[in-house]
């Protein structure tokens, strides 16, 4: 059974201790350090020694020549090269100059691509703190934080990035933001209290860990792990497992290369020993192979693609899309699975109030009068404020806001309601305040309230609503909001005789007990508006959409179903579900269900893993430093334009505008893009070969060559290459974006049948102009002549021929030549140059060519139709007849 690596990682990880699990003895006893002394010098000095500093190590990098050697080494380079320097040794000189271009461009784009992954390391290390504050022999200490050991007792303080991970031993209303590592966007509150050995990272209420941010309140806790050994070191090592940058397209090139490599040699040799059989010196047969040799590589081919991709990169960019590798561009094309994160990808990532709830009823009318009572005495209670811009209109946009995400959702929905903070703060003056306790679950503030003072306290519902009837108002709001996946905040008021809160918390439970409840608040992270037209569309492109999200499992249901993700029946499986599942096991889940909830950064790096082992092509969507591995992982990674840097270095597309519709208009130009190079890639092998055919044909019948080396350049660069940059503009047809991914004809670049189809158009045409070339010899025509008939004639059909290669699947005759201009203008530029090779003497007489009678023009001309003939022969065979009788088929079904 195969077991992926991200996930022997993690189950690594399980052997080792479990710090969260441990009282606070236990942990101290196992790491020997004394909470109010901290460790002495003289023991941080030997820890450091002995298990390095508190840093993420970075691997070592490709360097440029290593990329060069791997560029140098590939298929088409090799051919490439042994043509050039064949060329040289013959004396060759011109065809050498007109190759060696060909070369280094192909080799250049090879290692523009490779050239990446090492910033994605740079942006981790970044996310490191700088300074730490540590207990040491008693006293207070600042520190780099690099030098912070395990077993250091830290201070957690407002403001502060977590120098390490942390078990926390003392929690003074500490609340830290962990949006990096488990990707949400509300604080978590943090206490002392041992949690369940297999609770996941988003619910280890008692650590804090590296790259996380202290958002409120403060703390002390003892480091348990540093530097390769935090969880932000685990992500940075299963980055560095998943450097491998080819896509699809590179891998479908790579194979096609390989294979030519290995027709091009064998033939190469079988040619070149046959000459020096039948006599011929070395140097004639050296030419003769090389013209094979130049005949049988597209060498055009990555150039055209560079500019299909460059040109796709372009339009993707305007649709809101940065593409940041040019092959990324065409992998879309074949995604067959995208997992997408929930808060800030499908959703805005912040939260709204939407609804208020009274005993009197509900309403969605935040400037309703009973809206705006509870409003205010959410902010009474409330630890937030607001603060004016300059522009002093009433939006919300005018206003900024301070506070948790969700005293800022209050803020604003009460400035909408015109119920202003400061002024609401002037009325109500705090005389004592109560902050947020995640144990007690609820804050408040006391105020001055005509002769007494009054209480107004905010928190979870179920503190306040103890003795609420079921049936209830109020209990049946609070249930309908939790069943949808919403938040909801109970706002309650208590009057009293004292002006300080009690000190003790038995005395502010009772408080809470003997409150009144005002209204019940309803926030939710609300879904992008044009999530669910894109997921549509997705799925109506064969295209499976998943959710894997660290939320909990009830909101991320709710989010999957408004998102027309999941149906109505879907059932939700968390990461603890994952853990105990085989791979084989995890791929027909994921291939059932669509929804998975409390999922580990390991967990996702396992789903990519395991769907792409299962022949899945992979996008990935993501925005925190614990989705970088996962990213880098996948086919393509998607991250968001206010993603971090670390989740935009490891992605290959980033969402300007965290657009989710611009990942479909990216599929779709990804789409277009790979069937255009489908058609380039057809379009050369296919012509190319002709000429091959062409020349073995001549040996075998001991003939002298059809066509001299710079004149094949001439046709395959020269008359072909523009036409081949042409098809970048070709437009996406309709349906495109209806087929299966996955269907085997559109999996790869080329297809069995696509070969078929490239195997006829080449041995028939090469054969039809084998039978040409064979009759001028017999009527006694001088060579040169000779030539130029088949020159241009292959010169013709090459460039009419293109038109038939728009479409597979349609017939040229109805074709629309107008829907690309520029194959047009490719066209009418093409003919200019063929005229300038016959007409200009010094350029006629290098490439071997003269003047032909007005005659031969019709042995051109036939031989021209017949070639646009057997195209869109082989094409009704191959594609429009198949496709009649599948049309016929469903009809009749």
């Amino acid at each position: 059974m195969h077991i992926s690596v991200s996930y022997w990682y993690t189950e690594m990880n399980m052997n080792q201790t479990l710090w969260h699990a441990l009282s606070i003895a236990e942990v101290r006893a196992r790491l020997s350090v004394d909470t109010q002394q901290g460790l002495s010098v003289k023991e941080t000095q030997q820890r450091l020694a002995e298990n390095g500093s508190n840093t993420i190590t970075i691997p070592p990098a490709d360097t440029l020549v290593t990329h060069i050697i791997r560029e140098v080494v590939s298929p088409i380079s090799l051919v490439l090269i042994f043509a050039t320097g064949a060329a040289v040794l013959v004396g060759a000189f011109i065809d050498a100059a007109v190759i060696a271009p060909a070369f280094l461009i192909n080799v250049v784009i090879g290692v523009f691509q490779g050239y990446r992954a090492t910033r994605t390391f740079e942006a981790l290390k970044k996310k490191e703190a700088k300074r730490a504050s540590v207990v040491r022999d008693g006293q207070k200490k600042e520190i780099p934080a690099g030098d912070v050991v395990k077993g250091d007792v830290v201070l957690l303080l407002m403001g502060m990035a977590v120098p390490a991970d942390v078990r926390i031993f003392e929690s003074h209303s500490l609340s830290l933001s962990e949006m990096a590592l488990t990707g949400e966007w509300a604080p978590v509150s943090k206490n002392p209290q041992p949690v369940d050995a297999d609770a996941p990272l988003a619910d280890r209420s008692n650590m804090a860990y590296a790259g996380t941010f202290i958002v409120s309140g403060s703390g002390r806790g003892i480091v348990v792990s540093v530097g390769d050994d935090t969880e932000l070191g685990s992500i940075a090592q299963d980055i560095g497992t998943h450097m491998d940058t080819r896509t699809p397209l590179s891998r479908d090139i790579s194979h096609a290369a390989w294979i030519l490599l290995g027709i091009v040699s064998v033939a190469i040799t079988i040619i070149f020993g046959l000459s020096i059989f039948d006599g011929l010196p070395f140097t004639q047969a050296a030419i003769v192979s090389i013209a094979v040799a130049i005949a049988a590589v597209p060498e055009g081919l990555p150039a055209a693609i560079t500019v299909v991709l460059a040109v796709g990169m372009r339009r993707i960019l305007a649709y809101g899309g940065l593409v940041k590798s040019l092959l990324s561009a065409e992998t879309l094309g074949v995604t067959s699975v995208i997992v997408v994160d929930k808060t800030g990808t499908l959703t805005e990532g912040r939260m709204r109030v939407v609804e208020i709830a009274t005993r009197q009823g509900e309403t969605d009318d935040l400037s309703s009068v009973r809206a705006r009572e509870v409003l205010k005495a959410a902010i009474i209670a409330s630890d937030g404020y607001a603060e004016p811009v300059e522009d002093p209109s009433p939006a919300p946009e005018k206003l900024v806001a301070h506070g948790r995400p969700i005293e800022q959702a209050i803020i604003l929905a009460a400035f909408t309601a015109e119920v202003s903070e400061p002024i609401v703060r002037k009325e109500f003056p705090r005389h004592d305040a109560l902050p947020f306790n995640a144990t007690r679950r609820f804050g408040g503030m006391l105020v001055k309230e005509g002769d007494g003072y009054m209480t107004y306290l905010s928190g979870a519902p179920e503190v306040f609503m103890e003795k609420e009837d079921s049936n209830s108002t109020l209990s049946l709001a609070l249930h309908r909001a939790m069943y949808s996946g919403k938040r909801v905040i109970a706002v309650a008021r208590h009057k009293m005789s004292e002006e300080l809160f009690p000190a003790d918390e038995e005395g502010i439970s009772e408080i809470a007990r003997h409150a009144t409840i005002i209204g019940l608040i309803t926030l939710s992270d609300s879904l992008r508006l044009n999530v669910p037209p894109a997921v549509s569309a997705m799925h109506d492109a064969g295209i499976r959409v998943l959710m894997a999200t660290g939320d909990n499992p009830e909101t991320a249901l709710s989010i999957a179903r408004s998102a027309r993700i999941a149906p109505i029946s879907e059932e939700v499986y968390t990461g603890s579900n994952l853990a105990s599942m085989s791979d084989d096991e995890l791929y027909q889940a994921l291939m059932k269900r669509t929804v998975f909830a409390r999922v580990t950064p390991a967990d996702k790096l396992r789903i990519a893993e395991v769907l792409q082992n299962s022949g899945e092509v992979v996008a990935m969507t993501g925005d925190g430093v614990n989705d970088a591995p996962a990213l880098r992982a996948a086919a393509i990674g998607i991250a968001l334009g206010s993603g971090t840097d670390v989740a935009k270095e490891a992605s290959d597309l980033i969402l300007l505008k965290d657009d989710f519709s611009t990942i479909t208009l990216a599929i779709r130009e990804g789409r277009r893009l790979r069937d255009n190079i489908k058609k380039i890639f057809t379009y050369l092998i296919a012509t190319n070969f002709i000429e091959v055919f062409l020349i073995m044909a001549s040996l075998a019948g001991r003939m002298p060559l059809p066509l001299l080396p710079l004149q094949i350049l001439w046709i395959n660069l020269v008359e072909g290459g523009p036409m081949n940059m042409a098809f970048t503009f070709e437009p996406l047809y309709p349906s495109a974006m209806r087929r299966q991914p996955k269907d085997t004809e559109n999996a790869h670049v080329l297809s069995p049948k696509m070969l078929k189809f490239i195997a006829g158009i080449s041995i028939s045409t090469g054969f039809l102009f084998t039978i040409i070339f064979v009759v001028l010899l017999r009527s006694g025509l001088p060579e040169n002549e000779i030539r130029t008939v088949l020159f241009i004639a292959t010169s013709l059909a090459t460039l009419l021929t293109a038109f038939s290669f728009k479409s597979f699947g349609t017939p040229i005759w109805k074709i629309s030549f107008s829907s690309n201009r520029m194959l047009l203008y490719a066209l009418a530029g093409n003919i200019l140059l063929l005229l300038v090779a016959l007409g200009v003497p010094a350029l006629s007489s290098v490439m071997g060519l003269t003047a032909i009678p007005l005659t031969d023009a019709w042995l051109i001309l036939g031989a021209v139709v017949s070639t646009i003939f057997i195209v869109e022969l082989y094409k009704y065979i191959l594609y429009i007849r198949p496709e009649k009788k599948s049309i016929k088929m469903r009809v009749q079904v």
